[in-house]
This record gives C-alpha cells, sequence and structure tokens, in this order.
C-alpha cells in the first residue's frame, strides 16, 4: 500500500522542454535550491518531448541523463518527438517517421547533433551514438507512463475506459481526441504534456493537469510540484524581454 509518508518530499513534473535548455537550466537550479532548502531529494519526471523545435536538444537530453543521476527514483517519460531520435539511433527510423520528424521540428536537432545534411540520417545517427552514446542509453531506459500515489505521468494521455497496463503506446504519446474532452475521473490524475495550453499557463481540470506551455515560442516552460501526494503549486521559469530568465511559483486561482 502506497502511503503519503512513503511517497518522494516533492516530485517535479516538467513537461515538453522542446530543446529549451536555457530554461531548464534555471528550472533545475530553483529545484536544486528548493530541496537544499528542504533537505531532501526530490523525484524529477520528464513528461517527453525533450528534443525539437527549440536550439539546444542535445544539450537538453545531457541535462536530463544529470537530472535522473542525480535524483534517484527520477524518470524519463518518452514523448512523440523523442521517439523519433530513438528510432533513428536504433536504426528503424521508416521514411514516413523521418518526413514526419523533419517537418514536425527536427531538422533542429540533428543540425545541433551532426553538421551532415539531411537525410544522410545514418551517419547521423552514427556521429550522435559515438559522441553521445549516454544520449541512446536514456531513450532506450524512458517510460511510456509513471505511476506514483494517485498520480499518473504520461507524455499525452491515455485512452478512457482502458487500464493503464492495457494502453497503447501510440495512445500514451499521441491521445489528443477523446482524452482532453473526457471529464469523467480516472484512476488517477494524469499529469501530461503534448498539447499546448489554451492559456499558456499550466492549467487544472477535475481528472488531469495540463502541463504543455509551448517553451520553444513562448519562452515559458512550466512544472508541477506533488507533494504529499497533492498538487502543491507550479514552477515556471520564463524569458523576460530584457532576455533575462526568472523562476517563479505560481498557484492558479
Amino acid at each position: 500500500m502506497t502511503t503519503t509518508e512513503s511517497l518522494p518530499s516533492d516530485i517535479y513534473a516538467i513537461a515538453d522542454v522542446h530543446g529549451r535548455a536555457d530554461l531548464l537550466e534555471v528550472m533545475l537550479g530553483y529545484i536544486a535550491a528548493a530541496s537544499s532548502d528542504h533537505q531532501s531529494k526530490p523525484v524529477v519526471i520528464f513528461l517527453g518531448d525533450l528534443i525539437d523545435r527549440g536550439p539546444y536538444s542535445p544539450k537538453v537530453l545531457d541535462q536530463v541523463y544529470s537530472t535522473l543521476d542525480l535524483y534517484p527514483g527520477s524518470r524519463l517519460i518518452l514523448g512523440n518527438h523523442d521517439f523519433y531520435l530513438r528510432e533513428l539511433l536504433r536504426g528503424a527510423l521508416t521514411h514516413e517517421d523521418a518526413v514526419n520528424w523533419m517537418d514536425w521540428g527536427g531538422v533542429a536537432t540533428v543540425s545541433a547533433y551532426s553538421n551532415r545534411p539531411v537525410p544522410d540520417f545514418e551517419n547521423i545517427a552514427a556521429d550522435i551514438r559515438r559522441v553521445f552514446p549516454h544520449h541512446a542509453d536514456l531513450l532506450e531506459n524512458a517510460l511510456t507512463f509513471k505511476e506514483i500515489g494517485r498520480f499518473c505521468f504520461v507524455h499525452a494521455g491515455i485512452r478512457p475506459g482502458v487500464q493503464l497496463a492495457n494502453q497503447s503506446e501510440y495512445d500514451l504519446r499521441w491521445i489528443r481526441a477523446g482524452f482532453l474532452d473526457h471529464m469523467d475521473v480516472f484512476g488517477h490524475v494524469v499529469l501530461h504534456g503534448h498539447t499546448i495550453t489554451k492559456s499558456l499557463r499550466p492549467e487544472v481540470y477535475s481528472n488531469r493537469i495540463a502541463l504543455d506551455t509551448g517553451a520553444y515560442r513562448t519562452g515559458r516552460l512550466s512544472a508541477a510540484v506533488i507533494r504529499r501526494d497533492e498538487l502543491s503549486h507550479f514552477v515556471c521559469t520564463e524569458l523576460t524581454a530584457t532576455g533575462a530568465i526568472q523562476v517563479g511559483e505560481w498557484r492558479p486561482d
């Protein structure tokens, strides 16, 4: 039986970094300072889509790899964008997936990793495996979902009426219709990214918490803080008009 006493002191769920290593660096600094103040080690759950669109995807994977090593129990949930990079490194990227990936922001990622022209994917993959072997390990060890207490951490969402163990990997990484418009409760409160919120702030619903605030284009990266099996607050790192990055706690009305 899971009790609040057996849960991590603080769980941080971070969604859809999309290459914004600058925003993530400030977020991780906040987490380090907060855990020092509380004399505890948090668990950090990355909800996927570390890469693409933003400029610093390789650095983001380095940051995530180091964070998982620093805070035991922390995990990466594989996003639909991360899936394409994993398939590339496996040598299993299909032509259709490659075309979609490049259209959806993958050019920024492969260009950050290698100077080779697209679509020289075989040699691009070889470059990445040679210089960043730990990135392949990170993606291979990623989960499709994670349960902690009464919360479920996932990239896109879940299919209503289907047990977690029976969810398809495709739905966990891609679902929108059928999940976002589902008003009834699930077996867990679902924390997810994948779909940018209309408010560009974290949004709380009766059955889910939406955390994708469009970091790659809004300059705002968001995390939910779960404390003693309850939503405590949100943390947002934001690019200001002067080019500085500020961090602050935020609680919805």
